[in-house]
């Protein structure tokens, strides 16, 4: 079965808004229904392979991925899910930034 390409990083990006969603209504601080408006808003633009929201969510993801890290080490197990999912979204994100660099090479004749 083969995925439409950034399928599972527009997957993830959703699941991190209602995470942040869940925490908004759990602690009532707007800097968690920011985060999951920002996310939400992510989401919808990598499923719509707009370039400018898939690199904006390379960037989210990577820096979600370092803090979630630096938790890790600081020995808050669950944030080995964090981790987890902003790695699935880097991954999914550079192999679609891959294809879609060999077609654009395969399109433009070389020029000597």
């Amino acid at each position: 079965m083969r995925l439409k390409p950034l399928m599972v990083s527009t997957l993830l990006l959703t699941i991190y808004g209602l995470m942040f969603m869940a925490y908004y209504y759990r602690t009532g601080s707007e800097v968690y229904l920011a985060f999951s408006l920002f996310a939400l808003a992510l989401a919808y633009g990598t499923g719509k392979e707009n370039r400018t929201a898939v690199k904006i969510a390379l960037v989210f993801a990577g820096l979600e991925f370092l803090m979630a890290l630096f938790y890790l080490m600081s020995g808050a197990l669950l944030y080995a899910v964090d981790a987890a999912m902003s790695f699935f979204i880097i991954h999914d994100i550079m192999s679609y930034i891959g294809k879609v660099y060999r077609e654009e090479k395969e399109e433009t004749p070389e020029q000597l």
